[in-house]
């Protein structure tokens, strides 16, 4: 056996977090409940559950849940049996701020402790843009949001990152990101930790979109979910139990970057026939007006129900098999039970999910597993949630 034995206090603190973690994660839960749930002891979870009442994290709410109640005919309320008492986490105990940028624009949203998003802001950047200029951005944004949000900023738990491109989760280095100039083994976290002393937690911003569309969006319920982010680029995330694919600390599904033909359409990162340079916004546009004259993909949500649906649906055709092969060659090494296509534009989105489903039906038909597609309209509050939900995980794990 090696390693160092856990002290009596290390036990005390894991079982502390424990018991706030299932608080923090539920609207109601009772002391009993979570006896049953953990396995620890009554006194302990009661003496627990006092310690952190005490100290500000927890709040009693009442005895019954709303599903408890039962109605009877003259209008009353039946309660039947003693009701336990329920506890829900105090929202200002904590805060936290999530960050979502790529290389047009960050999004910042800050949560309370109860997941309630407080306040969101957004900074547009210019069409050419560095890493330090991006960290300038940044700093400006987090400090816009920490005077205009007046949070107690003695209670930050940190900020949670979601960045474009490879990704070094352990040293917190964006590896490999062409659209801003410099970014290339950037050290964002070093650079923003000279401003602030809380911890700072970097990920892919395609992971981050993934589990807060699990958790709160399109694709609540799926055991393994892959997940397709479509803006200037085309970025990818597998998960499966909650828990985002990686390799060796570092993001590895540089699925934007899969080559379908070396003789294709140029890419950013200097290949040829990359999937990104199909269906990318910047890519699928040109394709979509040799058909219909459109400035954006924003008017592709009502030419979808109009006459010209199907010569644009007809004019993709060679990008959609791109698509289609990339999604294929992805099941081979995944077989994930639902893909997720998520896109700025609802019209976008919904043309790329349609176009899936309709060649995809031998893998979306298979009688023992099968496939889902479904997408989602970018949403920057939700993705900042997600990147706020990350400090908190880290919190509770400490």
């Amino acid at each position: 056996m090696s390693g160092v034995p856990l002290r009596s206090a290390d036990i005390r603190e894991r079982n502390a977090k424990i018991i706030l973690g299932f608080v923090q994660s539920r609207k109601y839960i009772s002391q009993s409940e979570l006896v049953g749930i953990t396995g620890l002891r009554a006194p302990t979870v009661f003496r627990i559950f006092t310690e952190l009442e005490k100290q500000g994290l927890i709040r009693p709410v009442g005895t019954t849940r709303p599903e408890e109640v039962i109605p009877v005919s003259n209008g009353t309320e039946e309660k039947k049996g003693r009701k336990p008492q329920y506890y829900e986490v105090v929202p200002e105990a904590f805060y936290s701020i999530g960050i979502d940028f790529w290389s047009r624009s960050a999004t910042l949203a800050v949560s309370d402790f109860s997941g309630t998003v407080r306040y969101v802001d957004e900074v547009l950047f210019p069409e050419e843009i560095d890493a330090d200029a991006l960290v300038t951005s940044l700093h400006g944004l987090i400090e816009r949001a920490l005077e205009k949000s007046r949070i107690d900023v003695s209670r930050l738990l940190g900020f949670g990152i979601g960045a474009p491109g490879r990704i070094d989760l352990e040293s917190g280095r964006i590896l490999s990101y062409p659209r801003i100039t410099k970014l290339n083994n950037f050290p964002l976290v070093a650079k923003l930790q000279e401003f602030y002393s809380v911890p700072i937690y970097l990920h892919n911003n395609a992971s981050l979109a993934a589990l807060a569309e699990l958790k709160y969006g399109a694709a609540q319920g799926a055991k393994s979910l892959f997940a397709f982010l479509v803006r200037s680029g085309v970025g990818g995330a597998y998960i499966e139990g909650s828990q985002p694919f990686t390799v060796l600390g570092k993001t590895a599904l540089e699925v934007g970057h899969l080559s379908f033909n070396c003789e294709g359409p140029h890419c950013t990162c200097g290949g040829q026939g990359c999937l990104e340079a199909y269906i990318a916004e910047d890519a699928v546009l040109p394709f979509i007006q040799k058909a219909y004259p459109i400035r954006d993909l924003s008017e592709l949500d009502t030419l979808l129900d109009s006459p010209h649906a199907n010569t644009i649906r007809a004019t993709l055709d060679e990008p959609l098999h791109i698509f289609e092969l990339a999604v294929r060659n992805i099941h081979t090494l995944f077989s994930p039970e639902r893909y997720l296509i998520i896109s700025r534009f609802a019209g976008y989105a919904r043309l790329l999910q349609e176009e899936l489903q309709n060649r995809l039906q031998d893998l979306i038909m298979k009688a023992d597993s099968p496939v889902s597609i479904v997408s989602d309209v970018y949403d920057s509050r939700r993705i900042g949630r997600g990147a706020t939900d990350l400090v908190i995980e880290q919190f509770l794990k400490g």
